[in-house]
């Protein structure tokens, strides 16, 4: 099988949760590949889906440090932040969170997991702040479009007042 067709195949694998099988040929291919970042990518989300998160961590760090188009690197990100975040490593957890949503504010699915971020350290005022903004910002649901508003005035109006100096 060649290189261009390992990789597919690789991925083919982790699909049908044959991890092991999977890692086996995505690390033949990082000593070949000009590209490994996609590669070092694919290897965290298998060791990731079998549940073996303390080694994916590894590998989504350095698949940031490799070349990555836009999609994956928000993966890479946004599944690092949640894997230390599992691994119990909050306080880096929270950090790239908060980095995560400067950079990519118009991602939505980053807000509940840093708000339960928030609550694995206790922090319920953030954690209410988090899920408020993305129901009012995000609404899940027509019911709540309705009301999509009335919510934001009361939010707006909860937060604590801005000092202008």
């Amino acid at each position: 099988m060649t290189d261009a067709h390992l990789l597919p195949y690789a991925i083919a694998l982790r699909k049908n949760k044959h991890y092991s099988e999977s890692r086996k040929r995505l690390f033949s291919l990082l000593t070949t590949a000009v590209d490994k970042g996609p590669i070092y990518l694919h290897i965290a989300w298998s060791y990731d889906n079998q549940g073996r998160e303390a080694q994916a961590l590894d590998f989504y760090q350095q698949a940031l440090g490799e070349t990555l188009c836009a999609e994956d690197e928000f993966e890479a990100a946004f599944d690092l932040a949640c894997t230390a975040r599992c691994l119990g490593k909050f306080t880096e957890a929270l950090r790239l969170f908060e980095r995560l949503l400067s950079h990519y504010p118009a991602r939505s699915e980053i807000i509940p997991f840093y708000a339960l971020c928030a609550l694995d350290i206790q922090d319920t005022t953030l954690a209410s702040r988090l899920l408020m903004e993305l129901v009012v910002t995000h609404p899940p649901t027509e019911a709540i479009t309705v009301y999509q508003s009335t919510l934001k005035g009361y939010w707006q109006h909860s937060l604590p007042e801005q000092s202008g100096d």
